[in-house]
């Protein structure tokens, strides 16, 4: 490899392909809604705290968040803690929204 080659490529931020920009957001998103229905949870159905409920549907609210996404999680999943029970409740409820 040539000197300007070594250079050229050292200075060169590596860039991600579309997809995998695309499944990295993906998983980026999806982590945010399993974050955030996890603390609802926690909230409403452990602790039944209303104050804390508010102040995270306005999170919610103000992350413009999909309201029917968190619902579905919450009530579609017996054990929240479940990394892969969630992502299939979440695959599943996404799907009925793909042409």
């Amino acid at each position: 490899m040539n000197k300007a080659a070594m250079t050229t490529s050292q200075t060169q931020p590596s860039l991600m392909s579309v997809g995998a920009a695309s499944e990295c957001r993906s998983r980026n998103d999806r982590q945010t809604y399993f974050s955030i229905t996890r603390s609802l949870v926690q909230a409403q159905f452990k602790l039944d705290d209303r104050e804390l409920s508010r102040r995270l549907w306005q999170e919610v609210a103000d992350r413009d968040l999909e309201v029917g996404r968190i619902i579905n999680l919450m009530y579609g999943c017996w054990f929240h803690q479940d990394e892969d029970e969630m992502i299939e409740v979440d695959h599943r409820h996404l799907s009925l929204f793909v042409d």
